[in-house]
């Protein structure tokens, strides 16, 4: 049995997903997901399904009942006793806790892409970091992490990391292809990226790469105008040195090859936004 956070939350068996429908359900299970392995006791789960709200007296019954529909739905999904429900989700030292043998949590395989994506890029192998960062971006299945799913402070955190790490693999992947060559097909992504991420320094840097590489100096220098304006009107900074840099050598028609190998941050990029 495998968990889906990267979209709505699912159960999956095999290639079939499936979930509860009730928002403290769904709640419940995505906080036990995002911790599997872990007990989070139960004052964490009230804290985190009343969120700014007064828990009401039955709030650890809520809870359990909770728990106990979840299992229900658990066993009337895995037939022929395949899965004990208490086997999966167990009650443990004052908590729960979520085991899911040999299944997986699809955001924890997406960690493990994105580590692989960052240690392949900083080590020059370009093509196996595109790869791994691609992969790591196909398990998602829609915009944004626990869609739909009511968000406490404990998920809030999490949702927020993982729309960052997202960034993180696609500013990556990005760099392994500008690397290898493949400038014309990443125009287009980089230009809605830095429509969406008008802050974002990162993506600005590769578009500027890139249109500079493919014959554009002009909207090169468009494009650090654009990041620039927006950096000042909604913060008061200016663009990092390093882009600063990169848009004067695109002005005088210096070489900026350097931008290529020159590493930076977690994952090798050429420049690492410090907005997303």
């Amino acid at each position: 049995m495998d968990i889906g956070v990267l979209g709505d939350v699912q159960i999956m068996d095999g290639e079939l997903g499936w979930g509860p429908t009730a928002p403290k359900q769904q709640q419940l299970l995505a906080t036990l997901a995002l911790a599997v392995g872990h007990v989070v006791t139960m004052s964490s789960l009230i804290d985190e399904l009343w969120f700014g709200v007064v828990p009401p007296r039955s709030a650890v019954t809520a809870v359990q009942t909770y728990v106990m529909n979840l299992r229900a739905l658990m066993t009337s999904r895995f037939s022929h006793g395949r899965l004990d429900p208490k086997d999966v989700l167990i009650t443990s030292r004052g908590g729960y806790r979520l085991d899911l043998g040999t299944g997986t949590v699809d955001a924890d395989l997406f960690e493990e892409a994105v580590d692989e994506g960052c240690q392949s890029l900083s080590e020059g192998d370009n093509t196996e970091a595109a790869q791994a960062f691609q992969r790591g971006l196909s398990l998602w299945r829609g915009s944004a992490p626990l869609d739909g799913v009511p968000l406490g402070p404990r998920l809030s955190l999490e949702v927020s990391r993982l729309e960052e790490l997202r960034l993180t693999a696609l500013e990556g992947r990005i760099e392994a292809d500008i690397r290898i060559g493949r400038h014309r097909q990443v125009l287009g992504e980089l230009r809605y990226l830095t429509e969406n991420h008008p802050l974002h320094e990162g993506f600005h840097a590769q578009l500027m790469l890139v249109l500079h590489r493919t014959g554009r100096r002009g909207q090169a220098l468009e494009a650090f105008t654009r990041l620039r304006t927006a950096l000042r009107e909604e913060l008061g900074i200016d663009p990092m040195p390093e882009l600063q840099d990169l848009q004067r050598e695109i002005l005088h028609g210096a070489s900026e090859k350097r931008w290529a190998a020159q590493g930076a941050g977690r994952g090798g990029m050429a420049v690492v936004g410090r907005v997303g």
